[in-house]
């Protein structure tokens, strides 16, 4: 029974060696244990770092003194800080078959044990110790994951469902994925715990959903093409080929040559959970001015992504698929758009409404977010012209991409739909 877990941030976040050799080491943030007095969990921060701290959870953390709880609103959860590091959709389901194949209940298990099984190689730069994971990196390839996940729903094999649950890296989404480290023939794939060299990139793969349609891939693909030519921030993608099915590959945003970044949701800084809850691209943008450093630059590149999500169908645009990036001098970042592509959305809507419209926001709710991000009226109508005009180049970009004919002009009508709502 795993009672304390000890948190630390990556090198390069303050960290100072100690005895293990010169270069800098993990920082240590605090102690997470369960919490009795409200059946929940606390972080005691460690006295070093509540000194000369970073700001790691901006909304939520103003003091380093005491305990930082979970949400009274919700009670027995983690603080939305290291929420943000369990795995959810694809991961929870490897790490809850792993626990049956093991003979063991899910019910034995809470959060805590959770973390410990993402341990240190988790997204963002938070590691979780005592680690319940084996560290020794394992042979990969393609091939491999392709056929064990075509057989998943049988798999018991405790072996190959840890070795599953590790490769995943604490990754979240409803998708088979997993992360790696890529070559420079942009084919060789080898584990992502792997000491990095150069010419080596962390990539996230990922397949195909059983309910995704065929060429949902494909149009993903496409979709990081065109957020390139409508000037969006986005991580570099592309495809590999299994056997039966091609695989998107992307290089993550949380790595850089090898060093972790610290990463938060907005799902995460707000304390939300996993349930994404009642939000609007007015508050994400009055939140992302708040917090980050470059403030008009920050606002143009949201309402981009905003106006693309709308003007493309791209309605899974909840505040888990919205995330922020700290530096190591503690100021904070917009992450790079990602999981963007077609989707028509829970009952046709938006997972987050715009200006309080979810079903067809047109220029009058783009205004409003506009006027809340100080984008003035001349640049608004530009940035909107700039992503309708990529958007335009849907058929010629789909085609390259091989988007399969039906699905292909289907994203074409309703592209073209979105372009008339006022």
């Amino acid at each position: 029974m795993i009672e304390r877990l000890t948190v630390s941030l990556a090198p390069g976040y303050g960290g100072q060696g100690a005895g293990q050799g010169d270069g800098p080491q993990e920082r240590v943030i605090g102690q997470l244990g369960r919490d009795p007095a409200r059946r929940g969990f606390a972080l005691e921060w460690d006295a070093e770092f509540a000194a000369a701290p970073l700001p790691i959870w901006p909304v939520h953390t103003r003091q380093y003194s005491g305990l930082l709880r979970g949400p009274e609103t919700r009670p027995g959860a983690l603080p939305g800080l290291f929420e943000d590091s369990l795995p959810d959709g694809w991961g929870r389901l490897l790490l809850d078959r792993e626990i049956n194949a093991a003979g063991a209940s899910r019910a034995q298990l809470d959060d805590l044990h959770r973390l410990a099984f993402v341990g240190t190689q988790g997204m963002g730069a938070l590691s979780y110790r005592p680690v319940t994971a084996p560290q020794s990196a394992a042979e990969l390839d393609l091939s491999w994951f392709e056929g064990v996940i075509g057989r998943i729903d049988d798999e018991t094999d405790l072996e190959v469902l840890q070795r599953l649950r590790v490769i995943s890296g604490g990754s979240q989404g409803a998708r088979p994925k997993f992360v790696a480290q890529i070559g420079p023939d942009q084919r060789s794939l080898r584990d992502h715990r792997a000491p990095w060299q150069e010419g080596w990139t962390h990539v996230l793969i990922k397949g195909r959903g059983s309910l995704d349609p065929k060429g949902a891939i494909e149009a993903e693909l496409a979709y990081g093409a065109l957020m390139r030519r409508a000037g969006i921030d986005c991580q570099q993608m592309f495809s590999l080929k299994g056997s039966l099915e091609t695989f998107f590959a992307t290089h993550r945003f949380d790595r850089d040559q090898g060093r972790r970044r610290h990463m938060a949701s907005v799902a995460g800084l707000l304390n939300t959970g996993l349930q994404h809850g009642v939000f609007d691209y007015v508050d994400l943008m009055r939140l992302a001015k708040t917090l980050c450093l470059n403030k008009a630059q920050t606002a143009e590149e949201l309402f981009r992504r905003m106006v693309f999500n709308v003007r493309a169908i791209s309605r899974d645009d909840h505040i888990r698929n919205h995330a922020l990036l700290m530096d190591t001098a503690g100021q904070w970042h917009l992450a790079p758009a990602f999981d963007v592509t077609f989707d028509p959305g829970p009952g046709g809507e938006h997972s987050m409404a715009v200006a309080g419209e979810g079903r067809a926001p047109g220029q009058g709710a783009f205004a409003t977010v506009a006027e809340i991000g100080g984008i003035k009226a001349k640049r608004r109508d530009q940035i909107i012209a700039e992503v309708d005009a990529a958007l335009a180049d849907w058929p010629q970009v789909a085609q390259e991409h091989g988007v399969p004919k039906p699905l292909r002009q289907t994203i074409e009508r309703e592209i073209a739909a979105a372009r008339r709502w006022a």
